[in-house]
């Protein structure tokens, strides 16, 4: 079973938002860690050389890369779209 890691930009993000909504961010975070090979809407190449996926979850755009040899799903980054 893989576990997420969030990065600390992610968790000031989340630990700001009302409590329901920080609920539903640790839902999504569980459901990317059990599926580390989800692909999202797109992705980019950081400047490491790592593949980013880019996946919408309401009205949010959650970035995220998985290190398969930790086992991990590492949430990268979160943006509230403008609709």
């Amino acid at each position: 079973m893989y576990q997420y890691v969030l990065d600390r930009d992610v968790v000031e993000i989340v630990l700001s938002l009302p409590f329901r909504q920080r609920d539903e961010f640790v839902r999504i975070f569980r459901e990317l860690a059990q599926n580390p090979y989800e692909k999202g809407e797109n992705s980019f190449v950081d400047p490491l050389g790592r593949e980013i996926e880019r996946k919408r979850f309401g009205s949010w755009l959650i970035s995220f890369w998985a290190d398969h040899a930790m086992k991990e799903v590492r949430i990268v980054g979160i943006q509230k779209m403008l609709r």
